[in-house]
């Protein structure tokens, strides 16, 4: 819920005195500093939007097929729908914590996640939120890494007929039938990776790959540049995006199960090999992991910018998305999608199981329509190999950014953050390229202990600390006041408001300034109903993830790897 307040100008008096001014003060001082070494207020609605729909579709969305496969429609979709509305109030009730820190009044300073960790719960809680921050985005980059270098290798596959590789670590591999696999022992070697019918050389190898190495020339040098920068790549990728998806729909309905009537999904998939729901809830706070991203977004974000607009939008869009390409997918390729849990498709032949429905559209278990028509197959093939370039590859340098914010902000020096937030994921995501059945281990694993501490539990603690120091106080900001400090700390009148519709706001002109609630105040809630919601939705998550940790832990417990096999 967002209020709009348009105050008057006026002239502060020379010798008015505030608590707040010399926080101000020092933030107009060191204002040229901060956006040189950051980012400054330009990010407008769509590109908001594009962001954070980027970021929340990104690595994901090819395993979505695979876990309704696995788990049927009913319990996916109602987790779904659960931790949609979870999210977006997690997120807005974060902004509202991050707004009422003093200095910050309507995000006029700069504070990233960590740094409003520490206001509220002190140096133990920042030294956690730091651990979990980093946990939960290098595991987002490290999922988005390795599918865009094994998509990356895929297309190089078709166009030069294999992808090179350095095994740094060779030893001997044998096929489906039994041969050694050649390639498996050498420290260099070429792989055509649509064609593995006899098995996988680079299997639990490490393998720097041409794959990898596109992907990384591509991402790093993003990386280096702030997020408001970025901002061009991220509008482009969002609309290309949307269009590989659309290819993509084609293709599921002109695949056999809708040609011949005979696509179904049971509400709920039980009894059989294949069948869990354990990887339901890991796979979607997976896709819902982005609360940890919003704090750099809204620093960057034009004044005039509705946050719930702009957060319960985006979501929306993303929940659709998600229906729409994981349903269909599942109805269309379920025999050949192999679960996030059990690792595992209805095929008798596990060889023939794919860890995302890239792998199928790419394969030939593509629609036989499709394959049969080149220029039909060429445009399938192209929104495949574009998708992880354009949506995927795009995510990462947004979480590389936010991790070297979070740490420049908190003293760590550029060339260092540089380090740990933009080349750290990619030395850590190399040796899991090749490993079978490590993506969606790590989707599951990394969701369940990272994203749900710091993406949900976090924001609701501190929600709840926010209510518990406001209880006492009139927290209602004397927006009267807040304009003369702000125009007395700072001259740079396009950083302070937005007039409606038109633009930087001149020095006589009104100012806009958007109030941010996460609870309508229209509703009456008292300050121990919020906390109490807040602390419900806490143990709830909590009692969520700890069943989906263990039920993960005994079906990959049961699990055998095979290396050769993908």
């Amino acid at each position: 819920h967002t209020h709009t307040h348009t105050l008057p100008t006026q002239h502060p008096h020379p010798h008015h005195t505030h608590p707040h001014l010399h926080t101000l003060a020092m933030f107009a001082h060191e204002h040229e500093s901060v956006r040189a070494a950051f980012g400054s207020k330009t990010i407008g609605t769509f590109a908001s939007i594009a962001l954070l729909v980027n970021n929340i579709t990104g690595p994901g969305i090819p395993s979505l097929p695979n876990m309704f496969a696995e788990a049927g429609w009913l319990v996916p979709v109602l987790v779904l729908l659960a931790v949609w509305s979870m999210t977006s109030l997690s997120t807005s009730m974060f902004c509202e914590a991050m707004r009422k820190i003093p200095g910050n009044e309507h995000f006029r300073g700069r504070l990233e996640y960590t740094t409003i960790v520490k206001h509220y719960f002190g140096r133990k809680g920042f030294f956690a939120a730091q651990l979990g921050l980093n946990g939960a985005l290098l595991a987002l980059n490290v999922i988005s890494i390795v599918q865009s270098a094994q998509v990356i290798d895929n297309a190089l596959s078709i166009m030069a007929g294999h992808s090179c590789g350095l095994n740094i670590t060779p030893f001997s591999l044998s096929g489906a039938d039994g041969s050694k696999l050649a390639a498996s022992t050498h420290v260099w070697s070429c792989v055509d990776t649509n064609n593995l019918d006899n098995g996988n050389p680079w299997g639990c190898h490490v393998i720097l790959s041409a794959g990898f190495l596109a992907a990384l020339l591509i991402t790093i040098p993003m990386g280096y540049y702030n997020l408001d920068d970025n901002m061009v790549v991220q509008e482009v990728a969002f609309i290309i995006t949307l269009l590989c998806w659309l290819v993509w729909l084609v293709a599921y309905f002109l695949a056999e199960p809708f040609r011949d009537g005979s696509w179904t999904l049971p509400a709920v998939n039980h009894g059989k090999p294949w069948s869990s729901q354990a990887g339901v809830l890991g796979v979607i706070l997976f896709n819902y992991g982005y609360v940890t991203t919003i704090a750099s977004w809204v620093n960057e974000k034009r004044p005039d910018v509705s946050i719930n607009h702009t957060v319960w939008a985006s979501t929306l869009i993303c929940c659709l998305i998600y229906l729409v390409i994981g349903i269909p997918g599942a109805m269309a390729f379920q025999s050949y999608l192999a679960g996030p849990a059990t690792n595992m498709c209805a095929q008798a032949d596990q060889d023939d199981c794919r860890s995302n429905v890239m792998e199928v559209l790419t394969s030939q278990f593509a629609p036989e329509l499709i394959r049969n028509n080149r220029g039909a197959h060429i445009i399938l093939q192209v929104s495949v190999y574009l998708f992880p370039i354009v949506a995927v590859l795009s995510s990462i340098p947004v979480f590389s950014i936010v991790v070297k914010y979070n740490l420049m902000e908190n003293g760590t020096s550029p060339r260092v953050a540089f380090f740990w937030g933009v080349i750290f994921p990619w030395l850590l995501a190399l040796p899991l390229v090749y490993q079978p059945g490590a993506l969606n281990q790590f989707i599951t694993f990394s969701s369940l202990i990272f994203v749900s501490f710091t993406d949900f539990v976090v924001p609701w603690c501190l929600y709840i600390a926010m209510q518990n120091r406001d209880k006492d106080r009139n927290v209602d900001e004397d927006d009267e006041m807040l304009r003369s400090l702000l125009r007395s700390a700072m001259n740079d009148t396009s950083d302070i408001a937005y007039s409606a519709g038109h633009g930087a706001a001149s020095a006589d002109s009104d100012l806009r300034i958007l109030a941010h609630y996460a609870l309508p105040q229209s509703w009456g809630m008292s300050y121990l109903t919020k906390i109490r919601l807040s602390a419900a939705l806490v143990l709830l998550l909590i009692a969520a993830a700890i069943t989906g940790i263990v039920l993960q832990i005994q079906t990959t417990a049961s699990t055998k790897w095979q290396c050769a096999v993908e």
